[in-house]
C-alpha cells in the first residue's frame, strides 16, 4: 500500500511540475515572434524613414518601440511615456553631438531599449555576448571610417560564434535603411569591437 501511495505521489508531482513548467514557458514573451507579426500584419509595405503613418515610414527605434509596446500590452503592463522616451533615446538634456563624438559611456541612456528594459524592471541587460540569443533587443553605435558615428536599434534574429574572427556575430531584424524597410539584415553584425558600443537587453 505504501509503495502504491508513493507511486501516486510521484506521478502527481511530475504532472504538476510539468504543468507549471509549461505555464512558465508560455508566459515568456516571444519578442522576435511579435516583431515578425507586426511586420506582417501592422507594418506590411512600410518603408524606412522618420515615422509617418500617412507615408507609411518607420525608423529603427520606432519599430523597436512598437514591439516593446505590444509585448507589454499583452501582459497588461502600461507602456508609459517615460518608457517610450527611453527606448527612443528622446531626451532633451543629452548635451552631446552624437555624430561627432558617439555615445557617452558614462550615460546609460544611450543604451536606448536596453537601458529602458533595465530601468523599468522589464528584464535584464546582457553584457556577456556568449549569452545573447534570438529575440534580444539591441541598440548599438558604430564609428565610421571617417570618424563619425551612427546608431541603430533592432532585435537579434540569430547569433553565432565566428571561430575565424573569434567574435560573436548576429543577424538583426528591424527597420533598416539598408533594406528600406523591415527585414532581416543582409549583413552579420559584430557584437564587439573597438569601433562600436553595443547594448543588449532581454525582456523577461
Amino acid at each position: 500500500m505504501k509503495k502504491y501511495i508513493f507511486l501516486i505521489f510521484i506521478i502527481t508531482a511530475a504532472l504538476v511540475w510539468g504543468q507549471e513548467a509549461k505555464e512558465v514557458v508560455v508566459d515568456l514573451p516571444d519578442a522576435l515572434g511579435i516583431a515578425h507579426e507586426l511586420d506582417e500584419e501592422v507594418f506590411c509595405g512600410w518603408t524606412y524613414g522618420s515615422y509617418s503613418a500617412d507615408k507609411k515610414h518607420l525608423d529603427c527605434t520606432t519599430f523597436v518601440s512598437a514591439v516593446v509596446d505590444t509585448i507589454l500590452s499583452r501582459h497588461n503592463v502600461d507602456y508609459t511615456r517615460k518608457m517610450r522616451n527611453d527606448v527612443l533615446i528622446n531626451h532633451s538634456n543629452l548635451g552631446r553631438n552624437l555624430v561627432q563624438k558617439g555615445p557617452d559611456l558614462q550615460d546609460p541612456r544611450y543604451g536606448g531599449v536596453a537601458y529602458a528594459i533595465v530601468k523599468h524592471n522589464l528584464g535584464t541587460q546582457i553584457k556577456d555576448m556568449s549569452k545573447v540569443k534570438a529575440g534580444d533587443f539591441i541598440q548599438y553605435w558604430k564609428q565610421r571610417k571617417n570618424g563619425t558615428w551612427f546608431g541603430h536599434a533592432s532585435l537579434i534574429e540569430s547569433v553565432r560564434y565566428d571561430k575565424k574572427e573569434k567574435a560573436y556575430k548576429a543577424k538583426i531584424f528591424g527597420s533598416h535603411k539598408s533594406t528600406d524597410g523591415i527585414e532581416v539584415s543582409t549583413f552579420e553584425l559584430f557584437l564587439s569591437g573597438d569601433d562600436r558600443v553595443v547594448y543588449i537587453g532581454r525582456i523577461i
